[in-house]
């Protein structure tokens, strides 16, 4: 058996299967709430949420062949790639739905919130674990400013369902990282007293509605 079947073979199935799962019950969700409505487009919404889940696997495939070194290494340029593309989003992106949050740079169109999360995830990820000895208050505010760059960024374009993915992934690294729990408590405690602050001056009222 050659490496690579090996490594194929070695996939965590039931990792792939729950995601599987997760994935068609979201694609039947789309289905059964716009399958009813007059609008074509809208109608149409699953088949493109399928495609997607399609692409989805195979890139989950692929980069899980994809020996870790490989990854670390490209963490930071993807990082600083994000953080570029979100700067350039801010001047030249696009509006949709009220949030100038896609580029588009000739036949490519994306949304550069998705690639910085992805890329803060693993910088973040790489540095709590580089430096394990560093003080913790230390650790926690380097670690802060890594994921609270691009989280400003995505903020001000507006794109709050972005941030609102990023802020529980930043919490679980910390928390798996090993950082005191007094530390996490005591932010956890701050967010809550600047919650009716953050929703009475900071959102729209259309986000205050949802």
């Amino acid at each position: 058996m050659t490496p690579f079947l090996r490594k194929l073979l070695g996939q965590n199935w039931l990792l792939l299967l729950i995601m599987l799962a997760l994935a068609v019950f979201g694609v039947v969700a789309i289905y059964s709430a716009t399958s009813t409505r007059s609008d074509p487009y809208a109608a149409d919404f699953w088949r493109k949420q399928a495609n997607w889940v399609a692409v989805g696997v195979f890139a989950f495939m692929v980069t899980s062949l994809v020996h870790y070194r490989w990854i670390r290494w490209g963490a930071l340029p993807m990082y600083l790639a994000g953080i570029v593309f979100l700067i350039l989003t801010k001047f030249i992106g696009v509006k949709v739905y009220g949030a100038r949050s896609w580029l588009h740079l000739g036949p490519i169109n994306f949304q550069p919130a998705q690639l910085a999360v992805v890329a803060g995830i693993m910088v973040l990820a790489l540095f709590l674990t580089q430096f394990r000895q560093m003080h913790p208050a230390l650790r926690l505010l380097l670690s802060g400013a890594i994921a609270g760059a691009p989280c400003l960024l995505i903020l001000m374009q507006p794109d709050l369902g972005e941030v609102i993915i990023w802020v529980p992934v930043m919490f679980a690294l910390w928390f798996v990282a090993g950082l005191p729990l007094r530390y996490l408590v005591c932010i956890i405690l701050i967010a809550i007293a600047f919650i009716p602050i953050a929703i009475n001056f900071g959102l729209k009222p259309y986000q205050q509605q949802r």
